[in-house]
Parts: structure tokens; sequence; C-alpha cells
């Protein structure tokens, strides 16, 4: 039984007829259709925050995965997972419309003009004078004035976000478990992005992190919660900032690794790793594409465009990515092991005794992406060791990629936290309509005019909100090393089951029976729309192999003695 959307988001108290309603016409449009200039500017808000958000800590843990694999088989399924997404985008893209015109109907049926039909007799007619008449004619004239001017701003508020669109297109229990999923996710995000932040911080300031979790925490989210709308503009300039700092640090990597001459090697057994953190490294942009996509009208040109950015930004984020493992692979070795050509022998390490063979030599390394993938750590790790070791007049990337680190942390959460609240504030509002609706008259008479425009709706989201992110700080101030090993996993978990059952779920119900009268500025044809079964393939084999992979690893750390699992644990922390 599918839920009813209209009986959940909006709910008239009042009996309506078919004899005394007169619908409002459809249409949406914002304050800016008609500026070009600030169209451009919403265009590029929303290109450079798509970049923030598939642009996260995804990058730093990336070239980490590929250590066994190598630059082939990495490349292989990272531009399979680009073709993916962008199917995804396209998709999703006309489900935000179909699920804005769903809303539009449910408000229809709801929020109505209604036009009293007065029962006048002769005995009336003969009583009225022509002054009351007029008096009547114009207050029945405000009436509809007044109701059509809040049908019409009911219909400008009307913005899709995750929880509506679970209401719209899933069941009721399916609905439930998409609302834990998504706000499951947001928390383990930022749980990751608090903790790599205040270590990123800390390294800068020379302080322990402990003391930067709750600066880091709490100045980012009351920023989120009370200046959302400065916050935008300010993620944009700092993804602008982020961006630029990381071609600088690729293009000095690259630098370095052409007199470093390191040798690399491919199997492509070993890409189910780099496939996994692919999915992380490309993913998470139907979170915040509900909330960019409130900032535009709801005709074909302006979604277009927004549809153009949002792939634009995918594609920048994958090329970069690429270049950034190539980079790294190119100064970095991949094992402890490794062998580079004779009289080359340049990198921090140690000759094993009789390994010349071939032209080549094998040397030992205690900085390889192989050694930090053991300890957890993130590819600048090892990256900034051997460059202020061997190459210290680059000494300065060192610190540019430290820069680059905590403002790629910073402006993920800030990107992170704005999702997470606009999926609260839809949460909120549909499921608190009519039931906060006394709290709203109390509200009112308890308390000063001043305080009538944050209205208990807003009292209630931004409570529950406040509770996410605290529920972030604490579990991030008790430091969880080992939960922190296991955050990725939980976050690919998440973000694939998201994709390849829920949202593959939406977008087949779509286009059923219910929902095909819909008719959407932008449709995707249908021969495209077919492909959508790609989805539940993909991202649900990567499910699969997610959890098949961490029962084994479960299976081998259970089955070492005891004190070599002592040893595994201290090498961790």
């Amino acid at each position: 039984m599918m839920a009813t959307a209209a009986e959940e988001i909006y709910h008239s108290p009042c009996p309506i007829t078919e004899r005394n309603v007169t619908t409002l016409p459809i249409k949406i449009t914002r304050k800016n259709q008609d500026k070009p200039w600030k169209l451009r500017l919403i265009y590029l808000q929303c290109y450079c925050m798509s970049i923030a958000t598939i642009l996260g800590t995804g990058i730093l843990g990336l070239p980490v995965t590929i250590a066994h694999a190598g630059l082939m088989p990495f490349l292989v399924s990272f531009i399979i997972g680009f073709f993916v997404q962008a199917l995804l985008i396209y998709l999703f893209v006309e489900l935000l419309q179909r699920c804005q015109v769903a809303q539009i109907e449910s408000l229809k049926s709801t929020e109505t003009v209604r036009i009293p039909m007065l029962d006048i007799g002769l005995e009336d007619c003969a009583v009225n004078n022509t002054e009351e008449e007029y008096d009547g004619n114009e207050a029945d004239t405000g009436l509809l004035q007044k109701d059509a001017v809040v049908g019409q701003t009911a219909e400008e508020n009307l913005q899709p976000n995750l929880h509506v669109l679970g209401l719209f297109f899933l069941s009721k229990p399916m609905s439930h478990a998409f609302n834990f999923i998504l706000i499951f996710q947001f928390v383990s995000i930022g749980i990751s992005y608090v903790l790599a932040g205040s270590e990123a911080y800390a390294a800068l300031l020379d302080v322990s992190h402990v003391y930067i979790i709750p600066a880091f925490t709490w100045t980012l989210s009351l920023g989120i919660l009370l200046a959302q709308t400065v916050i935008q503009p300010i993620t944009s300039l700092l993804t602008l900032f982020k961006g630029i700092m990381l071609i600088i640090t690729v293009a000095v990597t690259f630098a370095v690794g052409s007199e470093v001459q390191q040798e690399t090697t491919n199997d492509f057994s070993q890409i189910g790793k780099p496939f996994l953190m692919g999915t992380v490294a490309l993913g998470g942009i139907v979170n915040v594409m509900p909330l960019l996509f409130s900032e535009i009208s709801h005709n074909k040109t302006q979604i277009m465009w927004f549809r153009r950015v949002i792939l634009g930004g995918l594609t920048t984020c994958t090329i970069l990515n690429i270049l950034w493992c190539w980079a790294v692979l190119e100064i970095v070795p991949q094992v402890s092991v490794h062998r580079v050509m004779e009289g080359v022998v340049n990198n921090t390490g140690a000759l094993l005794p009789d390994s010349s063979a071939h032209g080549y030599t094998l040397i030992f390394s205690n900085i390889s992406l192989e050694a930090s993938e053991k300890a957890g750590e993130i590819a600048t790790i090892p990256l900034t060791k051997i460059i202020s070791v061997k190459y210290r007049r680059y000494s300065w990337v060192a610190e540019l990629i430290q820069v680059f680190i905590a403002v790629s942390i910073t402006v993920s959460f800030l990107v992170m936290g704005s999702a997470m609240k606009h999926t609260i504030d839809g949460l909120v509002n549909s499921h608190c309509n009519t039931k906060l609706e006394w709290i709203t008259k109390v509200w009112e008479r308890t308390l000063p005019q001043s305080f009538h425009r944050c209205s208990s709706r807003g009292f209630a989201s931004g409570l529950m909100s406040i509770l996410a992110f605290g529920i972030i700080f604490i579990v991030s101030s008790c430091d969880p090393r080992g939960f922190v090993l296991m955050l990725d996993k939980v976050v690919s978990f998440s973000l694939n089951t998201e994709v390849g059952l829920f949202i593959f779920l939406m977008l087949r119900a779509s286009r059923s029976e219910r929902f095909q009268h819909l008719m959407v500025p932008l449709p995707v044809g249908q021969w495209v729309f077919q492909l959508y079964w790609i989805l539940p393939i993909y991202f649900m084999f990567a499910v699969t192999y997610d959890v098949i992979q961490t029962i084994v690893e479960i299976a081998e750390y259970n089955l070492q003695p005891s004190s070599q699992r002592t040893l595994t644990n201290s090498s961790v922390l």
C-alpha cells in the first residue's frame, strides 16, 4: 500500500466539495527567473557545491586502496563508475521534477480557492440594500485574492527533499527504512569528517585533536543552522580555493614523480578495493541535489542547465581524482617491497640482500601505500613524508597539502550538514504539519510578536538538527579508533544501498500507472530511462561485495593467534 503524500504533507481541516472549488494554476517560479546574472551565479554555486560534495574524503583515501591493484584496474573501474553516476544524475533530475509536480497536485487537492455559494432568497434580497451588496462583493473579492496569494506562496515554497521523495514513491515501511538509512548515513559521514578535520587542524596548529573536535563541530554546525544563506556562497569560494590547491599539489607531485621514476604494477584481481572506494569517491551527489534543485525555477531551460552543471561537477571530480591517484603513484611506492631500476634508488628504503636481477633492484620501504592502508592512513601522509625527507626543496608542498586537507574536510562537512538539515526539515514539515498546530497557537499567545517568525515547526526542525549534530559530536569525542576503520565500509554500504535499492524503487514507481500522467518540463527519453536497471546491478553488487569482504576480513582476524592480533591492533592504533 503506497503512502498517500497528500495526507501526510498537506492537510485541510475543512471539507472541500467539487461544487465550490476553483483550483489554482500550476506554475512555480523563483524571483531570479528574469535575472540572468543571478541565474549564472546560481549555476556556478550548484557547480561548486557538487564538486564540494563529490570531492570529499574519498579523494584522500582513494590512492591508498589502489596499492595492490595499480593504475589501470583503477581507471577501468573508475570510468565505469563515472558513467553509472552520470546515468543516476540524469534519472534523478527527472525524479525531482515528478516529485515537485506531485506536490503541486497534492496542494491543489487540499489548498484551493473557496467561492462561497450563498443561498439568497427573495426575502434576503428585499432586506439587503445596495451598500451591503457592495460590501459583500468586496469582502468576497478580498477573500479570493488573499487565498490566491496564499496558494501561490505555498506553491513557490514547494521544495522536493529526500524525505518527500520517499513519501511519494515508496511504501510506508520502505519510506521509514529510507529515512533511517539517510540519517544514519549523514551521521556516519559527519563523524568521519569531524575526526579527519580535527586531525588536520591539530596538525596545522600543533595541538591535540581532542581540543579541536568541539570547536570544529559546533562552529560549523551553528553556521549551518543559523547562517544558511551565508554558508552556501562561502562554501562555493572555499571549493574554488580547494580545487586550485589540488591542481597545484598534483602538478608539483608530477614534477617530483618525474625524478623518482617509480615502477608501478597492475593486478586486475585486486580491482575490488578501488571499485568500492570509487563508489564513495564519486557518490553522494544525490543527497545534495534536492537542496540545489530548490534554487531554480520549474522550467525546461533552468532544469537543463542545472543538469549540465551537476554533470560538469561530476566530470571535473573524475578528472581530478584520476590525476591525483596517478600523481601519488608516481612518487609513493605501492607496496613495502618494490623494485626500481638500478642506479635510481633514491627513495627512503633499504636494499635487500641478493636482490639485484635483470637490471632492477628490490628495496624495502617503510613508506608505501600498502603500509598506509594497513595503518588506516590517508594518501597524503606517505606523500608528505617522502617529500619532507627526500625533496626538501618541495617542503612547502607538505604545508600546502595540510591546508588542502583542512579546507577539503571543512567544505565537505558544510555541504553534508546542509543536506542533512534540508532532509530533517522535510521530515519535520511532513510529520508535524498538524501535530504541532496546538503548539503554534500557544507559541503565538505566550511569546512576543518578534518571536512569531520562528514557528513551532521551525523550532522542532532546529531541535532535531541540533540533536543530529550532537550525536556526531558525542561519538567523535569518544575517539572511536576501531570505529574509524569500519566507517568507510558503513558509508559505502549505506550509500550504495540508498541508490541501488531505494532510488531504484523510486524511479520505477515514478513511471508507474499512478504517476504516469504527470507532465514534467524536461523528461528523460524512454530508451534512456530503461537503463535504470543498471543501478541495482552496479550498486547492489558493490553492497554484496562489501559484505562478503567484511565477513572474510572478520573471519581472518578471528583466526589469527592472539599475539599476532594484538600486534595488528597496536600497529593500527
